[in-house]
């Protein structure tokens, strides 16, 4: 039976770097000699694979977050699982880009209360579940002119779009026991840096 030595997530507005600075977080925890178990962000496999909150075809807001937090769920659990099967001696860590508290930012509160309640679930479980959260800020927030939605097929947001999500992001986890923000900047190699040293500190502690 493997050892889960920490679940950590990777939130953030649109293009924050979430996608780049995971990639190279796996290999730089690997070379730690960590078994990392990336769980990708469940919006944009929903979004390429046909289900969305917009164009044709749209399903409503709600419906969608409702889609985004079972499946997380299910990946969650399965990953999880697959820790308990391998070997005694292996040390995992779950890597999430993005968490489930992430629908609130999306929903609003009543409505997150509203899609809650409809699974049975509580919102500080849900958080607790996540040992180290880290907000990175949208580049939207300090140079407007760098954002894009070039470098993700499903980001359809706007820059004021993307910095309004970022607040409320970084507003859903505030409470989090071990909440860390990096912030914003157009050398996405700086944040990775950071992104690395929070994670390794948490790990050396």
């Amino acid at each position: 039976m493997g050892v889960l030595k920490a679940s950590i997530v990777l939130t953030g507005g649109p293009c924050a770097g979430k996608t780049t600075t995971i990639k190279s977080v796996k290999e730089y925890l690997e070379g730690l000699g960590y078994h990392v178990l990336l769980l990708n962000e469940c919006a944009t496999e929903l979004i390429n694979g046909g289900i969305r909150p917009f164009g044709t075809g749209a399903v409503s807001v709600f419906d969608f977050q409702n889609e985004i937090l079972n499946l997380q769920l299910y990946k969650e659990k399965r990953y999880i699982d697959i820790v308990d099967k391998l070997p005694a001696d292996t040390k995992c860590i779950i890597l999430s880009d993005r968490g489930i508290l992430d629908s609130k930012a999306y929903l609003g509160g009543e409505k997150f209360t509203k899609l809650l309640l409809q699974n049975n679930l509580k919102e500080e479980e849900l958080g607790n579940q996540y040992d180290l959260v880290i907000h990175m800020v949208t580049v939207a927030t300090d140079i407007k002119n760098k954002y894009n939605t070039t470098t993700n097929s499903a980001r359809f947001e706007d820059a004021d779009e993307a910095i309004d999500l970022d607040r409320r992001t970084n507003e859903v986890w505030e409470k989090h026991k071990n909440l860390k923000v990096v912030e914003a900047t157009d050398i996405i190699e700086e944040k990775i840096a950071q992104v690395k040293m929070i994670i390794k500190d948490y790990l050396d502690k």
